[in-house]
């Protein structure tokens, strides 16, 4: 048992060894988010194509971070749907009308968007020599909407590929679109911390 464990804990780090950078880009916003007290954050649903083990881990993941950026004024989707606060789903790019009602029927300040896309997974099922190139590539994308002013106001998409040539092989320590995908996640909110006002 012991040496099953060590072999995983081996295995689990020489795959995370496999470098891949992580593109930023912030597009035309400020990298930093303004967390002032008193003000309440609504994280939508998490559009993401991961399993449902990493969804669950990215909204435990964000509802805590936000609720410790913002003194514990973060509330899911799901927390307000389950008050009556909210009825309907919001979409990620949320229309002016979204807004609106959020703005008329609620006391949010923020709403946070967050969606992940693996765009090319073909390296996740074939190891060995690969007989053309092959691709893993992934994206995470975090949005946030000022409800008061109802416009974006910030927007930060993590994004990473990992390619193979024809020829090379693929091994059990190439990343896959799932752990390249968790990856970006993470930037996501590391990226906010580092860069984060509290006022």
């Amino acid at each position: 048992m012991k040496n099953s464990i060590l072999l995983f804990l081996a295995i689990f780090t020489l795959q995370s060894c496999a470098y891949y950078p992580v593109k930023k880009d912030y597009g035309i916003y400020s990298k930093s988010l303004v967390f002032s007290k008193g003000q309440k954050w609504l994280i939508n649903r998490i559009y993401t194509d991961v399993d449902s083990h990493h969804r669950e881990m990215m909204e435990q993941d964000v509802l805590k971070f936000f609720n410790t950026m913002s003194d514990s004024k973060a509330y899911t989707l799901n927390m307000a749907k389950s008050e009556n606060i909210i009825l309907n789903r919001i979409p990620f790019e949320p229309e002016i009308e979204d807004l609106e009602t959020l703005k008329s029927s609620t006391d949010f300040n923020f709403l946070v968007n967050i969606s992940t896309i693996k765009v090319r997974k073909d390296l996740d099922t074939e190891l060995g020599q690969q007989t053309e190139y092959k691709k893993n590539e992934t994206f995470a994308i975090m949005e946030v909407y000022d409800i008061q002013t109802m416009k974006k106001i910030y927007s930060f998409k993590a994004s990473s590929e990992f390619s193979v040539e024809k020829g090379e092989k693929a091994t059990i320590f190439t990343p896959t679109s799932e752990m390249m995908t968790m990856k970006n996640f993470r930037q996501l909110l590391k990226s906010i911390k580092k860069n984060a006002v509290k006022s």
